[in-house]
């Protein structure tokens, strides 16, 4: 029965993540909606436009992500760390010169990872791809702002390793072994995504992420792991498709290798985790 219960609690922060998207989207909407009717618009057009309005969706972004910060970050510091704090550590906890590289080239290679299997799903369903880059390009992929970096680059991978590798996966590890756990938080985070092409490589994603939080006893390190994934896709997803291009069997090769060495640098840097 504590079990279950674990499995419960496990699942609660999804349900808080789109609570707290509709919590940030109200004081959000209604900013835009009076900046509309200040401009001249009525207040109707003005509730209209905004699914189509980029600042109020990089805007939406922003506000969500401070919230979440706050409410997620406390509910892990109060469970997950506050009532350890003073137990004795089993293994290090810096950042080695070995786990540095390590975290560089699993957020490298991951992106081939994930690229590979992005194109796959181009090839079997062309049509689902287009859909997806229209949906990047209506969140503003297409021409990268300041606001959309922040949000990409620094306050998403800090929100979704608190939510899913921090709350999720701990609360499940208490009910489940660890692969189980694992699985659930990684499906969790496709599913957040809401779109069938972001959905499979977050699982995909996720499944690392899970393995580095549980290797390394926390999200200290799924969070620059995360961090240099989303850095290298915002900002150099055009030559990773470049390479691709130029030589598809030589770079795919080296992608994976690179993938299966940061693993193996970040498994020799840390004791086996229960």
């Amino acid at each position: 029965m504590k079990k279950f219960g674990y499995f419960i609690k496990s699942l609660f922060p999804v349900v808080m993540v789109f609570i707290l998207q509709i919590v940030a989207a109200i004081p959000t909407m209604v900013y835009f909606m009076l900046k509309s009717s200040e401009n001249g618009s009525d207040f109707l057009s003005g509730l209209t436009g905004l699914t189509n309005n980029l600042e109020y969706v990089q805007t939406l972004n922003i506000v969500y992500a401070i919230l979440a910060l706050f409410v997620f970050g406390l509910w892990y510091y109060r469970v997950f760390v506050k009532p350890f704090r003073n137990r004795p550590k089993k293994q290090p906890g810096g950042y080695s010169f070995h786990t540095i590289v390590s975290i560089i080239c699993l957020g490298i290679g991951l992106q081939y990872v994930t690229t590979l299997l992005t194109d796959a799903l181009g090839v079997l369903s062309p049509e689902l791809i287009n859909k997806y880059n229209e949906q990047m390009s209506a969140q503003g992929y297409d021409n990268l702002s300041v606001m959309l970096l922040i949000y990409s680059i620094l306050l998403a991978p800090i929100v979704e390793e608190l939510v899913f590798r921090g709350l999720i996966f701990r609360f499940a590890r208490h009910a489940m072994p660890f692969w189980f756990a694992n699985i659930l938080q990684a499906a969790l985070f496709g599913f957040v995504h809401l779109n069938l092409v972001q959905g499979i490589y977050a699982f995909a994603m996720g499944l690392f992420l899970g393995w580095i939080c549980h290797r390394g006893r926390g999200i200290k390190y799924s969070i620059p792991v995360h961090i240099v994934f989303n850095i290298i896709g915002c900002l150099f997803s055009g030559l990773i498709e470049l390479t691709l291009t130029l030589n598809f069997p030589l770079f795919t090769g080296l992608g994976i290798a690179l993938t299966i060495f940061a693993l193996w640098l970040f498994y020799t840097d840390f004791q086996s985790a229960n």
